[in-house]
């Protein structure tokens, strides 16, 4: 979207100086500093003509002010640090309504990777109607059709609330109904299917299974 891009630019050069300006991003942040047990959360970054707001729900943490460091706009990469606590440098790439890369946190060294979704923008003659912006933490796609068969990568200890999982083939998804089940496997084949309840998981060698969604 080349408004979006020329907006971005224009709040960038400007310092926010212009009246009516409000982009908003929403998505989910996935910490990875520990490979084995990623924790996601849901964001939010306001840019507007007062300034720019990062907004971080638990179980991470991080809200409070942010301001855009640099845009490019033919390339789309952009940079934003946030003041958090903790500050908290974002590195990505905008690519139509749509952002995602990662960050970095000094304190602990912690890392980890954002995907967002532009859920506003300002409203400019044709190009004014917003984008249908997709459940923060689900991909905009048809996540299990066809259905998804891969290994969670290293060890599961079943799942007990929001649980993560990481497969072989790249993909992360998270526990998306409250449920609490202990076993132990190491790189377990799993299968993800569709049902009318939405997305399921089936590990090998396990009874139950879980309604899961895609974050990645």
């Amino acid at each position: 979207m080349k408004l979006l891009c020329a907006l971005l630019l224009m709040l960038v050069s400007v310092g926010f100086g212009q009246d009516a300006l409000t982009i908003e991003f929403a998505g989910t942040a996935i910490n990875e500093t520990n490979a084995d047990k990623p924790v996601a959360a849901e964001v939010h970054f306001t840019v507007s003509s007062s300034g720019c707001t990062l907004k971080v729900m638990p179980p991470l943490t991080g809200s409070g002010p942010c301001r855009i460091k640099g845009y490019d706009e033919k390339t789309g990469d952009i940079d934003i640090v946030s003041d958090g606590p903790p500050s908290i440098v974002w590195s990505g790439t905008v690519k139509g309504n749509f952002a995602s890369g990662s960050y970095k946190i000094d304190v602990g060294a912690q890392k980890g990777d954002f995907y967002m979704a532009v859920t506003k923008r300002p409203a400019t003659g044709s190009d004014s109607a917003p984008p249908r912006a997709p459940t923060p933490g689900i991909l905009p796609r048809s996540s299990c059709v066809p259905a998804v068969e891969s290994a969670i990568t290293g060890e599961v200890h079943g799942w007990d609330g929001e649980t993560i999982f990481k497969l072989d083939n790249g993909q992360i998804w998270q526990q998306a109904e409250y449920d609490y089940t202990y076993f132990y496997e190491y790189h377990p084949d799993v299968t993800i299917y569709e049902t009318s309840g939405g997305c399921r998981m089936k590990v090998e060698d396990e009874d139950e299974t879980l309604i899961v969604k895609r974050i990645k």
